[in-house]
């Protein structure tokens, strides 16, 4: 059975440069088998983190979160694509994924992407996201995967630009990057079968 892969975006800016590295990332992880959702809170619509989706009574949840829960239950593991503002993550991250916690997060793997219209792709915004992730339960690869000035690198549609000054980097990060979070996931979801702590 394929690996299920959520792929987060993490921004709802008008103009956003970061569905070109999620596309990109899911392009990726779907020519090695992995299923994926896109998750994309622009087209989620789901208000502000305001409680636990635990504690929500059913019928004022709404069909997104749900679905959102529903996916995130499935999958095996997740890559949040976040952009860098003030040199940390995007706090639309983790308004998204606070409405979860144990059920959906424990014992699964996550890889941070990271970007910026700049030349150190988001490298801060990474570093202060890994132990925000573990806090949620989650274990993340040791790989991460900055795209520096995006708009330069990266297509709409997620394609490596033609001529591209940061092609060969992102490339060579790639190989290790998509394998090794792959490998995490499929050593989680056996260990998980087998029972956990």
């Amino acid at each position: 059975m394929a690996i299920v892969v959520s792929v987060i975006l993490g921004s709802v800016r008008p103009g956003r440069q970061g569905i070109r590295a999620a596309k990109y990332v899911q392009k990726q992880l779907e020519a090695l088998d992995a299923k994926v959702h896109l998750i994309d809170p622009v087209a989620l619509d789901i208000p502000l983190f305001g409680q636990r989706f635990d504690y929500i009574p059913e019928a004022d949840r709404s069909p997104a979160l749900v679905d959102l829960h529903a996916k995130f239950t499935e999958s095996d593991a997740f890559v949040v694509v976040t952009p860098e503002y003030n040199h940390t993550y995007s706090p639309v991250i983790s308004s998204l994924l606070n409405y979860f916690y144990h059920n959906e997060f424990y014992y699964k793997v996550a890889g941070i992407a990271s970007y910026t219209m700049g030349p150190y792709g988001g490298v801060r915004a990474a570093i202060q996201l890994r132990p925000y992730l573990g806090e949620l339960g989650l274990v993340t690869i040791p790989k991460i995967l900055p795209f520096p000035v995006i708009q330069a690198l990266l297509n709409e549609d997620g394609s490596v630009q033609a001529g591209a000054a940061g092609a060969d980097g992102l490339a060579a990060v790639s190989r290790t990057f998509f394998p090794e979070l792959l490998w995490y996931a499929q050593a989680q979801k056996t260990a998980r079968a087998a029972g956990t702590p």
